[in-house]
């Protein structure tokens, strides 16, 4: 006779009790792979919009749409105080350290294969707590730890809703990651942007831009940062100009003209104010290459050239008292 236990054949529970520890293995193992997963190499990215006003402030839509609302913060783009930006975030959810490197835009839906590009970055340094920006394109995180980027991606966009076959482009913020696999970690598909021919800004509605912010926006981005480090400039130059000169510099030059002028003669006046700022070599009339053809990408869409003009009045008054002091001579 086959033994019992309680009725039960002992066959019957001994292959209960197998198939019992057959399933806990496995729930075992799948746990080890799960944590596997979970302990590795992972990040989270996240892609908002952004306006920052260098050294003084960062308004960030941590909603993750593209959009800005149209208020104070949009109003210093607009007027050339502040740059729109996209700020990129890259955290490290997993017990163990990972490198990430090629922080930047995943972009498709423009007619080529999708492609990542790394767009200029702008560092804020350390006064913006845990939202300050770096413009390392290798970054090594602690376990639970994040990083920072902002990125201009206005600089790359338009010539990519050139070609686009559907008038439009779907963004994403992307990072590789090192040892994990080729595969890039990108941002939400659901939180995606999507930026059509004709766009210009995420601000809501379609805000006119004044000339000032146009032209200091490709000025910015060109000077330097500080006037120390300069290697390749000739000893006898004088110190550059610097990032934070060209909003007063450019204000002041372009005060002298009702109407946009000829870009030789706004360069000429240019040079002249980074002259008597102790600049002997300025290049800033240079950079207005760039200026005058995003000016004319912008038709349309600006308002008049003395909108927002700091000196626009104090220059019409000293040249008014120049022009009666001469009529009385």
């Amino acid at each position: 006779m086959t033994p019992e236990l309680s009725g039960v054949p002992v066959v019957v529970l001994a292959l209960g009790v197998s198939l019992l520890s057959f399933g806990v293995a496995l729930v075992a193992l799948g746990w080890q792979i799960t944590k596997h997963f979970l302990d590795g190499g992972r990040v989270n990215v996240y892609l908002n919009t952004a306006v920052w006003e260098p050294e003084f402030k960062l308004v960030t839509n941590h909603s993750g749409r593209h959009q800005l609302q149209d208020d104070a913060s949009a109003r210093s783009v607009t007027h050339g105080r502040a740059l729109e930006l996209a700020q990129l975030v890259v955290e490290n959810p997993g017990r163990v350290p990972v490198t990430i490197y090629s922080p930047g835009l995943s972009f498709s839906g423009h007619g080529k294969k999708k492609h990542s590009v790394v767009p200029r970055m702008l560092a804020t340094g350390d006064s913006f707590g845990p939202n300050n920006a770096v413009t390392d394109t290798v970054v090594r995180l602690d376990p639970y730890d994040r990083v920072t980027f902002l990125l201009d991606y206005w600089s790359v966009t338009p010539s990519l809703l050139k070609d686009a076959p559907t008038g439009r482009v779907v963004v994403r913020g992307y990072v590789g990651v090192a040892g994990r696999t080729s595969r890039p970690q990108k941002s939400s598909w659901r939180r995606r942007w999507r930026i059509t021919r004709g766009m210009y800004t995420a601000i809501e509605g379609t805000p006119a831009f004044t000339p000032l912010a146009v032209l200091w926006r490709e000025m910015y981005f060109r000077l330097p940062e500080r006037s120390e480090g300069e290697a390749d400039r000739h000893p006898k130059a004088g110190a550059p100009i610097t990032r934070g000169l060209a909003n007063h510099i450019l204000d002041s030059a372009m005060s002298r003209f009702e109407h946009r002028p000829e870009r030789d003669e706004l360069k000429n006046a240019l040079d002249e104010i980074a002259k008597e700022h102790g600049d002997r070599f300025p290049t800033l009339g240079t950079i207005l290459l760039e200026g005058y053809e995003a000016l004319d990408q912008m038709e349309g869409h600006l308002t008049a050239w003395t909108e927002g003009l700091f000196f626009w009045k104090d220059w019409q008054r000293r040249h008014g008292a120049e022009t009666e002091e001469d009529e009385n001579t």
